[in-house]
């Protein structure tokens, strides 16, 4: 278990570190948005696991499990439907959000798989709410692109949704 938790925590410190680079190359504000939400998200996470890790190294109590809700993020993305960004720069963070989704995803699979393995239900419990909050930061990611396709009328066929 503790071998698994140390890979997640830089797993999750690898993906603040992408989400705060990229928020300041992609072009679109609501990009950008998303990319510095998701940042603070994963650093939560990072603080989390590490408190885990340490919880369960001292042989403490297992933490309450902090509660992830996207509808702060969801109702500014709804506020910022209509966008000024260019086809030429939606495009460019296109292919941003694509890696992010693909982050996102391997995330997602990452707790899933390790959660199948675990034996303590507690500890089963924890890797299948952060299988669930990658899964939230997946989806946010997922509108955003289905919004970029949607906007310039591109008919792409290579996301799995």
């Amino acid at each position: 278990m503790y071998d698994v938790l140390k890979l997640a925590e830089q797993f999750e410190i690898e993906g603040f570190k992408f989400y705060r680079t990229k928020r300041d190359e992609v072009k679109n504000k609501s990009v950008a948005d998303i990319f510095d939400y998701l940042a603070q998200m994963e650093k939560e996470h990072t603080e989390f696991i590490r408190r885990l890790r340490k919880s369960l190294e001292e042989g403490s109590e297992i933490e309450s499990l902090p509660q992830q809700s996207t509808t702060y993020y969801k109702s500014r993305y709804e506020g910022q439907k209509i966008s000024e960004t260019s086809q030429e720069d939606d495009i460019a963070d296109l292919s941003v959000l694509r890696m992010a989704y693909l982050i996102e995803k391997d995330f997602m699979e990452f707790y899933e798989k390790a959660a199948q393995k675990e034996i303590d239900e507690r500890v089963k419990k924890l890797l299948l709410v952060l299988r669930d909050w990658e899964e939230g930061h997946k989806k946010i990611i997922e509108e955003e692109i289905k919004a970029i396709i949607e906007r310039n009328n591109l008919e792409l066929g290579f996301y799995p949704f």
